[in-house]
């Protein structure tokens, strides 16, 4: 996923559902996110689920959202404000002490700091390794299907003209490796992004 394959304004994107908009601004921020995320609720596991929420509701809300910032900043604005909401949940359950007794304290407040560089660009490399083998494992029909649906973006018709096969058959093939890799990638990738990737 590049640059080049989306929407001259990447705003418009995000408000049309532009599904390459929305992975491409997922892979380049996620980790970043999480970084940035875990400064106010110290746990990453926390972290990751808050900014796989916030793409989840802008996705969900796409049609009314106003980005009156950079595409960047309001990221970084909706994952600030998310977080401080968990914060603010768990002070109304009374169970914010806890909860950061329970943290360890070196997870909180510390900048973006070298080693969380390094870890974005393993973290982004894993999950595109992860992806590759969960579709490289799937059997010839259905990998050959998904490659030519989910990453060259090719409708359900022209895919079955390419590999001479019935509508019909080919949307049997992508919803069977649809399963299938919900299956794999269940435990690896971000909610929203396998979200996106198999809807």
């Amino acid at each position: 996923m590049t640059a080049k394959n989306l929407p001259s304004n990447i705003v418009n994107g995000l408000i049309i559902g532009d599904e390459e908009t929305y992975i491409f601004l997922f892979r380049e921020y996620y980790v970043a996110l999480c970084s940035y995320s875990r400064r106010y609720v110290g746990r990453k596991d926390i972290a990751e689920e808050i900014v796989s929420d916030t793409f989840l509701k802008i996705w969900e809300n796409r049609e009314t959202i106003q980005i009156r910032t950079s595409v960047k900043a309001y990221l970084f604005q909706a994952v600030c404000n998310n977080s401080l909401n968990y914060i603010r949940k768990l002070k109304k359950e009374e169970i914010l002490d806890e909860y950061f007794l329970e943290t360890s304290s070196g997870n909180i407040g510390f900048a973006f700091i070298s080693e969380e560089i390094d870890e974005q660009s393993l973290t982004m490399e894993s999950i595109n390794e992860k992806i590759e083998e969960a579709v490289n494992s799937l059997p010839e029909q259905q990998k050959k299907v998904f490659r030519l649906k989910r990453f060259e973006g090719k409708m359900n018709k022209e895919v079955a003209e390419i590999m001479g096969l019935s509508i019909k058959t080919v949307e049997m093939h992508l919803s069977k490796a649809t399963l299938n890799l919900r299956k794999t990638l269940k435990d690896y990738l971000p909610s929203f992004l396998l979200f996106l990737l198999l809807k």
